[in-house]
């Protein structure tokens, strides 16, 4: 079904029991109001290709917004990937234990989520959490095949952009002919609970827990699977995307969010890269320690899915060494893409949609596992989002949705 039946779908689907304003989709960026629920409300991007939600109350009430809000593509979304994965070999009882098992290593507060999504979406709770766990199924089964698992970060600030304010590029990669048809379900859902810090998750629907984020303090966060340089799992341990929601509503800076990671044993070692308007770090977290690794002098981090060396002495013969380049070359060719006389000093957010462009054989750091991109400009509140080879760039200007309601 297309975006337009499908968009029209859900307008009528909802229109019982929702209440609907909004001119006709606005250029230039701008969102269009499309509905609004017990205090949440849902917007389209200025090209009607993604859904941006704003909710606020307690958790199970957040929640129950989100599930009426979106409930037509929560239903479809949840029917298309639990027959995917079923069609892969995943049957039903194997979707919903893995949905339970990712629920249990959830926070309450995103366990709390999930409930309020269950009783106004249509969906029952092992559907949602069924859901929830969609991509994360989907990605262990498609790795199967051997591909790779390999997010990759830029950061640049200072010397490297035209005023100095820090721009981040973000490439979400795992199996891109597996996962594209789902980039119709792309979303941005801004959460305001009753305490802490609203912030921003940027994920297909349904999808709670934490990879790609922002705050209302300008604190943006990314995260990359660190597997390769540190292999073992603890099951009984908080998933590392769940803690980075707390992140996001518990800190106000950087360095609060490097210690709150630090402080918090890891279930599986991640590469998560923390920014503000200003300047960038990555937190290397293996299962067994934690270091902040920052950018350079002149404002540029770049990262993808292995630590950097030197690694400290206590990491010896726990840690692997990177591939070598010849073999994953996506972070000499982003630094030397960032200190070439095409975007050094020069890295705006066109620049960087630019640079985000260039395929992995052109010296970039794209290639066929690339399912969906993220630049954030903290310092403008501002994110912009596409499904790759699915959309164009889609623009969310979070500096009123993230203010205080």
């Amino acid at each position: 079904m297309n975006v337009t039946v499908r968009y029209g779908v859900a307008l009528l689907t909802l229109a019982l029991c929702l209440f609907f304003s909004g001119p006709a989709y606005a250029a230039d960026g701008a969102l269009t109001q499309v509905a609004s629920f017990e205090g949440g409300t849902a917007y389209r991007t200025a090209d009607d290709v993604y859904w941006v939600l704003n909710l606020s109350g307690t958790w199970r009430a957040m929640g129950r917004q989100y599930g009426a809000l979106v409930k037509h593509d929560l239903a479809a979304f949840g029917a298309e990937i639990t027959a995917d994965l079923a069609a892969r070999g995943m049957d039903m009882q194997q979707q919903t234990a893995a949905g339970q098992w990712l629920a249990d290593r959830l926070s309450d507060e995103l366990g709390e989520l999930l409930d309020g999504m269950a009783e106004t979406s249509g969906l029952t709770r092992d559907e949602v959490l069924c859901l929830n766990a969609g991509f994360f199924n989907l990605s262990d089964v498609l790795l199967g095949a051997d591909q790779p698992d390999s997010c990759s970060g830029i950061a640049a600030w200072n010397a490297y952009t035209p005023g100095g304010g820090l721009v981040f590029g973000r490439n979400w990669d795992m199996v891109r002919d597996g996962m594209q048809q789902y980039m119709k379900y792309l979303s941005v859902v801004i959460l305001h609970p009753a305490d802490g810090n609203a912030y921003a998750n940027v994920h297909p629907l349904g999808n709670v827990y934490m990879e790609t984020g922002i705050n209302e303090r300008g604190l943006f966060l990314e995260l990359n699977n660190g597997g390769y340089s540190d292999a073992n799992a603890y099951e009984d341990r908080e998933d590392s995307a769940s803690i980075l929601a707390t992140v996001l509503n518990r800190c106000d800076t950087v360095d609060e969010a490097a210690a709150l990671l630090a402080s918090t044993p890891a279930d599986s070692a991640y590469i998560i890269q923390l920014a503000d308007a200003n300047r960038a770090v990555s937190v290397e977290r293996p299962t067994f320690d934690c270091r902040v690794r920052q950018g350079d002098e002149k404002g540029l981090l770049v990262t993808y899915n292995s630590f950097i060396p030197p690694y400290p002495d206590a990491w010896a013969k726990k840690v692997a060494p990177p591939r070598d380049p010849a073999e994953d070359g996506r972070y000499d060719h982003l630094v030397n893409l960032a200190n070439s006389e095409r975007f050094c000093g020069k890295l705006d957010v066109d620049a960087m949609k630019e640079l985000m462009d260039i395929g992995y054989q052109d010296g970039g750091a794209v290639h066929g596992g690339t399912v969906y991109q993220v630049i954030a400009a903290p310092g403008e509140m501002c994110l912009w989002l596409r499904g790759y080879a699915y959309s164009d760039w889609q623009q969310v200007d979070l500096s009123d949705l993230l203010a205080a309601r």
